[in-house]
């Protein structure tokens, strides 16, 4: 495989996995971040509970792949060092990074918390842990949604030249 077929090969995969982690961004901000705000206590634990025992299985593979995808695109790519697609992966790459810092310091013990919740038994701050899950989401949407903008920006540059 020749080296532009590679970089057009990993940029492939960093373009669909990070369009994918934005779609999840796009609902959050479009539907499930509104919705939840109008959910009552008990329907939002359990619907949580629910939720992050599906998402924790699943990005714990999901998540390395698209770093992975973005690691080997700059790889691809380093023999263009002043090219602006090397550095608009470099930026995907912190913002996914940031995301990732971001959601450990804040999504991951949240998570925790409401994973330990009695439905039968809830303390009286739920709304309070609501709209802290909630606000922490609306930051991780931006982190989300740019890092793919910033995968399409260097796409369009490489295809451009």
């Amino acid at each position: 495989m020749s080296h532009y077929q590679l970089a057009s090969v990993s940029l492939f995969f960093s373009t669909l996995l990070s369009g994918f982690f934005a779609g999840i961004g796009f609902f959050t901000a479009m539907g499930l971040n509104p919705a939840m705000r109008l959910m009552t206590d008990r329907n939002f634990i359990e619907f949580w509970q629910h939720i992050d025992h599906y998402m924790a299985a699943r990005m714990i593979l999901f998540g390395p792949l698209l770093l992975l995808s973005i690691v080997i695109s700059i790889i691809s790519l380093i023999k263009d060092l002043k090219s602006p697609s090397f550095w608009f992966l470099v930026a995907a790459f912190v913002l996914l990074i940031g995301d990732l810092v971001f959601a450990t310091i804040n999504n991951f013990p949240l998570n925790k918390l409401i994973q330990s919740l009695d439905l039968n038994n809830l303390p009286s701050d739920v709304n309070d842990i609501k709209l802290k899950v909630v606000h922490a989401f609306d930051t991780r949407v931006i982190f989300m949604m740019s890092s793919f903008v910033m995968v399409l920006i260097s796409v369009w540059f490489r295809n451009w030249k």
